[in-house]
């Protein structure tokens, strides 16, 4: 199979090589605008793929560029373009691998929230590219576990080595005369990608919702925030024990000190941060005193908001830049 590899990231240059290991061939590697790392390019030059990377992918130019490579399938593997209708029939096929449990979790950073919904279990779905947001039928779906004290990064790398095995798997149904597609129902849930300041921890909310979320945002993720003392600390890791006291207090307050971290009082019960980083020091196991309260400080935060403003409108007045 000649089979073009649009996307991102180490899931699509693994993907590459084993592809090409299989004896598949790879003529041409499609890259983001702004790829995240050179993992997939360097993956292409080893494969003496073509490595294109237009602004526009549905621009009529690179349509043009894109059937003189003749392939018999694209596959996309976070590529972060919408493929319209003059792309996709380029080939004879065009799939799209999901890290979702289609039809749930359409979208972007599929990962993040199925830890944050508290999902047992991941889907990795290889689907048709249709005119919709992950719509398309679908020829194969997998399941892969997520335990308790999974982090993003740990579920990221169960995804990343399932993602090459199940492009070989399309390849190989692609080679047949009439694979099976199973169409999706209309109704799904849609993600929204991850935005800067969605990472600040509501400290009113559930323990369970607040542990969820600390694992999700965890390495290579930017990681949780919350405040402290004025300053931001990002919370890298926490544990849970759903057996603690449940009772009212002030949620963001540091009820206790455990040999590995200490103890925050929540929503609904507690929760024990166990790494941090407090602004640009090393990460550390917080040591903060009980009684501590974390979070955001709201009449300071719309203060120091207000100066910047000020400071801000001081500079463009004097034709500084900003």
């Amino acid at each position: 199979m000649r089979l073009v590899i649009l996307g991102d990231g180490l899931w699509a240059a693994r993907t590459v090589e084993q592809l090409v290991q299989a004896g598949h061939t790879v003529p041409a590697v499609v890259l983001r605008r702004r790829p995240t790392d050179d993992t997939l390019a360097r993956a292409a030059a080893a494969a003496r793929a073509a490595i294109l990377q237009p602004d526009d992918v549905n621009a009529p130019a690179f349509v043009e560029r894109l059937a003189a490579v003749a392939a018999d399938a694209h596959l996309s593997i976070a590529y972060d373009q919408i493929l319209r209708a003059p792309v996709r029939a380029t080939a004879r096929a065009c799939l799209n691998i999901h890290a979702g449990r289609l039809p749930d979790y359409r979208g972007r950073n599929v990962i993040t929230w199925a830890i944050i919904n508290n999902e047992r279990e991941i889907g990795v779905t290889v689907h048709a590219v249709d005119d919709g947001v992950d719509t398309g039928p679908i020829l194969i779906q997998r399941l892969l576990p997520i335990g308790w004290t999974d982090t993003y990064g740990d579920v990221l790398a169960r995804v990343q080595d399932a993602v090459p095995a199940l492009a070989l798997e399309a390849a190989a149904r692609l080679e047949r005369e009439s694979p099976s597609f199973r169409p999706q129902p209309a109704i799904g849930t849609y993600c929204p990608g991850r935005r800067d300041g969605d990472e600040w921890l509501d400290w009113s909310d559930s323990s369970l919702h607040l542990y969820n979320k600390i694992r999700a945002l965890s390495p290579p993720a930017p990681g949780a925030r919350t405040t402290w003392n004025g300053g931001d600390v990002v919370v890298w890791r926490a544990r849970y024990d759903p057996c603690w006291p449940r009772y009212l207090a002030i949620p963001g307050s540091v009820v206790g000190r455990e040999t590995d971290g200490v103890r925050v009082k929540t929503g609904d019960s507690s929760i024990v941060l166990t790494e941090v980083q407090i602004g640009d020091r090393p990460r550390q196991t917080p040591r903060w005193a009980v009684g501590t309260r974390l979070g955001l400080d709201v009449p300071q935060t719309i203060r120091a908001l207000l100066d910047r403003i000020a400071r801000l409108e001081e500079r463009l007045a004097l034709g500084v830049p900003s």
